[in-house]
């Protein structure tokens, strides 16, 4: 019995038994993309909507969308027979992805080390997959165009285009960028990590704006931007809730920054949900007046209170969640990344100014009234050109700007009366937290 005893201690030494949560992570992405390939539509042809072939575009019977396309279009025989071979191919692609992915998932219960390998290999597979449909539905629109005497252009051929990928899709690509370069650690368990309970607070001298903070500028002002347009050319926005969440991990990364040596306790995660509850709460508060909201202000007072990282997770989460209660559309990821960036720069430019500057409260005033007249609804008004799809033109947008600006005037209005009243009062409470508990510290 010892001898038993001691075998299998050795082997926990080696690696772990059971399913460890951080291996399931990659185990769950590969679910997930395993029920996209076989559960939902990759491909959407928008001329089809009311017709027999409307809910074709599943990976595993895209001969049904060649079908519709040649019952729609007067297409010539050779193309419907070349489209039918190119999705046989595919299908066969498909169950590859299933097999690599099913095995990955069994090898990941049993060594999950040397599931790493395969892992791998599952992961870029998929993405190969999202790849190969792109290619198909892009000659097929080509084909389309020149049938119809219209120019290749990148907008035929993305917002104008015949047949256009769902975020089913482009999931397979989401989650391979997020597993795949963690893929080893995630799966290696042989560590017994010690539980962390609480962080001992040390005050550190307040250096100013730092490497990491710059870092999460960039990718604010790059990816979330990216990802947002993807939508618009490639979505069509008709996945208003993939990009959302796109949005949603891209804007926790900076936040997570924020604990760079060390781990996050809970009631640092607590606040933030907290703050973006408020932000929800206020705003559906005054849902009579229109613009006339609460939002903004607290989600300035979330940044400079708790720092520029969480002032703009606080802005997406509050524009994501709010809108189920006003409906979500292809204008939520805008106003996710309008609310956050005013958050991110109202915690850059009043951080740690509090008591530091003369007459801080009209400072803090003037920029929530600013940043939500000029960003915000600068913002808002461009994503109401492109939602409105009539003419992408300096004139469209010339109008939609001077058409928004009274209620943009009124938006800031209510924002410079919400930071007068409520600014120092929150601003003292979360201060006061933050020293007590040791949260959220450089």
């Amino acid at each position: 019995m010892q001898g038993k005893i001691k075998r299998l201690e050795a082997r926990d030494q080696k690696q772990a038994r059971g399913m460890d949560t951080q291996a399931m992570i990659p185990v769950l992405a590969m679910v997930v993309e395993l029920v996209s390939m076989l559960g939902f539509r990759w491909v959407s042809v928008p001329d089809l909507r009311y017709s027999p072939y409307a809910k074709a575009g599943m990976l595993g019977k895209l001969e049904e969308a060649a079908k519709g396309i040649a019952w729609n279009y007067q297409v010539p025989e050779a193309m419907t027979q070349a489209a039918d071979q190119a999705a046989g191919y595919l299908r066969i692609g498909m169950a590859v992805s299933v097999i690599l992915g099913l095995c990955f998932i069994l090898l990941a219960f049993q060594v999950k080390v040397k599931a790493k390998r395969l892992g791998r290999l599952a992961f870029l597979w998929n993405t190969g997959m999202t790849a190969a449909v792109l290619w198909w539905a892009t000659d097929t629109n080509m084909a389309l165009n020149l049938l119809e005497g219209r120019e290749n252009n990148f907008m035929n051929l993305t917002i104008y285009s015949h047949v256009q990928l769902t975020a089913a899709a482009y999931l397979q690509i989401v989650l391979a960028l997020l597993i795949v370069p963690f893929l080893g650690k995630l799966l290696d368990t042989r560590k017994e990590y010690a539980a962390e309970y609480y962080q001992t607070r040390v005050e550190t001298k307040d250096t100013g704006i730092g490497k990491r903070t710059i870092l999460a500028f960039v990718l604010i002002l790059t990816a979330i931007p990216a990802v947002i347009f993807f939508g618009i050319f490639f979505l069509n926005d008709r996945s208003d809730y993939f990009i959302s969440m796109c949005i949603i991990i891209l804007s926790m990364l900076p936040f997570f920054l924020v604990f760079e040596n060390r781990r996050p306790q809970a009631r640092e995660v607590v606040v933030i949900a907290v703050m973006a509850a408020l932000a929800v709460a206020g705003r559906a508060a005054f849902f009579m007046l229109p613009q006339f909201k609460p939002t903004a202000a607290i989600v300035i007072i979330a940044g400079v209170g708790l720092g520029a990282e969480a002032g703009f997770l606080t802005g997406a989460l509050a524009g994501f969640v709010s809108n189920f209660f006003f409906g979500q559309g292809p204008w939520t990821p805008w106003q996710m990344f309008a609310f956050g960036i005013v958050g991110f720069l109202g915690g850059l430019i009043f951080r740690r100014k509090r008591g530091k500057w003369k007459h801080f409260r009209v400072w803090l005033c003037i920029y929530g009234g600013l940043s939500v007249l000029i960003i915000y609804g600068f913002l808002l008004d461009t994503a109401s050109v492109f939602m409105g799809m009539g003419g992408i033109n300096k004139a469209a947008f010339l109008a939609m700007y001077a058409s928004g600006f009274p209620m943009n005037v009124i938006h800031g209005s209510a924002t410079v009366i919400f930071l007068a009243v409520l600014g120092e009062p929150m601003l003292a409470k979360l201060e006061r937290i933050r020293k007590k508990y040791g949260i959220l510290e450089p």
